[in-house]
This record gives structure tokens, sequence and C-alpha cells, in this order.
């Protein structure tokens, strides 16, 4: 507790009430406003590619990204204890907002991080097309490999819930294999010699728990790359899950790209990412070599979690297909 009103004292904050919510985070009251303090995981070699997100934020005029308190010397976070602290206004999430409002406000704030902040630059597609042929590859053999394991699996006279639950996904993954296939060569045959790839800031660890309404909490794994990174990463979390409102996702999906449209590319390369198998196949290639040091019921559950990932990548695949890739007479004349 000393330590904490020190770093307090940095911001000439006198706390009345401190509460612990995390382990990580903890609001404080002084009476005229909450607080929230937040022990990061920062080190010394991350914190300046933190700093950098509110300093772009800022120049950007990007209001999504929630602000951080400065100290009385003006620095960003206080580093106490071998650890930075930083602070931020406490914001109460509405309990009474609906999915459809959650993902709204959320497909329009982490949009307008990625719009203002893209910058653009011309690349040669020489290895770029290379990279992706290796890619497809992987797919293939992947999908030799998964035979082989199930063929395996279905020699044994009793199969364990891990063997069942890979036998009864295989349909489902070897059509994703296949489509996933079909992408790359859409993604391909786009391919000038030269075209532009975009590169925004990208929150690195995008979740609803990471949202305050407008706002985006918690920018410590940011960095730099395509926004349909981000995305990847966000849809990939949330619809590991049976209960996400996985239909809302694709159904909203236009106030996203209201705010940052993307290119054909990027939409192919959003559903590459989505529809990849390699955390599906690693989970059973650990399993055949008993290289998992989980239980069974964890084994299964984590299985269960990339099966519905890549079940996603597909209901995606189809969705972008009949709302971004069919183009009306009224298109063309136009």
């Amino acid at each position: 507790m000393e330590i904490i009103k020190k770093v307090l004292n940095a911001y000439a904050i006198h706390p009345l009430n401190i509460e612990h919510v995390t382990d990580r985070l903890i609001r404080v009251s002084d009476g005229q406003g909450d607080y929230a303090l937040k022990s990061s995981l920062l080190s010394k070699e991350s914190v300046s590619n933190w700093e950098n997100v509110y300093h772009l934020a800022f120049s950007k005029q990007v209001s999504t990204v929630l602000p951080v308190y400065l100290t009385k010397n003006g620095n960003l976070y206080v580093e106490m204890d071998q650890t930075i602290f930083y602070l931020t206004p406490w914001i109460e999430t509405e309990q009474t907002k609906s999915s459809s409002q959650v993902i709204d406000y959320f497909y329009k704030s982490i949009g307008t991080v990625h719009a203002k902040t893209k910058q653009s630059q011309s690349i040669s597609t020489g290895n770029l097309t290379s990279d992706f042929n290796t890619y497809k590859r992987f797919c293939e053999i992947t999908q030799r490999d998964l035979l082989k394991f199930v063929e395996q699996f279905e020699q044994n006279r009793y199969m364990s819930p891990f063997e069942l639950l890979v036998c009864t996904h295989y349909r489902d993954i070897e059509f994703a294999l296949k489509e996933i296939n079909r992408r790359i060569d859409q993604f391909i045959e786009e391919q000038e010699q030269e075209i532009t790839w975009n590169y925004s800031l990208c929150h690195g660890n995008l979740n609803f728990s990471h949202t305050r309404n407008t706002h985006l909490i918690n920018w410590e794994n940011s960095f730099f790359d395509n926004a349909v990174v981000d995305l990847a990463l966000f849809f990939k979390q949330e619809v590991s899950f049976y209960d996400q409102p996985i239909n809302l996702f694709m159904e909203q999906f236009s106030t996203y790209y209201n705010e940052n449209k993307l290119s054909q590319n990027e939409l192919y390369l959003l559903t590459i990412h989505l529809l990849n198998p390699s955390d599906y196949v690693k989970l059973i290639q650990q399993y055949v070599t008993n290289g998992s040091k989980d239980s069974m019921v964890n084994q299964v559950i984590n299985l269960q979690h990339a099966y519905r990932q890549i079940l996603f990548g597909l209901q995606w695949s189809k969705f972008v297909e009949a709302e971004y890739e069919t183009f009306s007479m009224d298109d063309l004349e136009s």
C-alpha cells in the first residue's frame, strides 16, 4: 500500500479510497474523481513503444485512445519497485448496453484508430507472393497430416474424448483448408508487381474487456501492422467462446468498414488469417506426441476453442464474399 501511495503522490493525488479491482488494476478515489491505476507488465525496453501510442494519439487527435495522466514532472508513467505504473480516468462500463451497441461502439473506436494512424507505402510483391505460396503448401501438407491423424484415431477400439472430437471436426476442418487455399489463390492473383501496403496502430490485445464505451484501454501490446492483423486477433479471442454474438460481428461490420475501408487484398488477408489452421493442428500434434501438460479436459476445451475460430473463418469467408466481393450491374455502370 505504501508503494501505491508513493506512486499517487507523483500525480499529486491524495487518495481517500484505494480498491484493488484485480492484481494489476487499482481504483482510486480522492473525493473529486475516480482514477484507474495500472500496475503494468511494461519493461524498460517496451515502455517507449507504449509512450509512442499516446504521442501519436495526441498528434492525430485520436480521442478513442483513453488518455493517461501526466505526473507532476510531466511523465506518462511512474517507475517504482521495478514496476511501471500509469494512471487513467476511471470509466464505468454501461451495463444497460445491448450486445449490438457494444459492438457498434467497438467497431467505431478501433476503426477510427486504424484510419487516423494509417500510413501507406509501396512494396514489391515478389517476396509476398513467394511467402503465400509457401503458406499454401503448408496448408496442403496440413490437410494430409490431418487425414493421417483421423485414420490413426479411428483404428483405436475406444477413442478418447479428444480423438473423438478431432474425428467429428474433420469434415469442417477439411473444408476450411480447401477454402484457405482458394483464398490464397485469390490473394496471389490480385497482386501486381508493386502494391500499396497499409500500416496502422494496432492494439495487439483487442477484446471487450479493453473497451470502455467509446474508448480503448491497455495499449501495452501495441504494434504497427496492417489493420486486419488487429481485427483477426480480436475475432479469434472473442469467437472462441460459445456464447459470443457471432452473427452481430458480421452484420455490424459495416460500422468498422465505414470508418476504415479495407481494400480487396485486405479482405482476402483477413479471411486467410481467420482460417489459419496452425493452432488447431498444433494441439493435435501435442496430443499425439504427449507434448501437452494439460489435462484431457483442458485439451478438449482448447481444441474446441481452435475449432470455433476456424468455423468463424468459414462463416466470415462466406459473408465477405456475399457483402464485399459481389458487384451489381449498377456498380459496373457507375
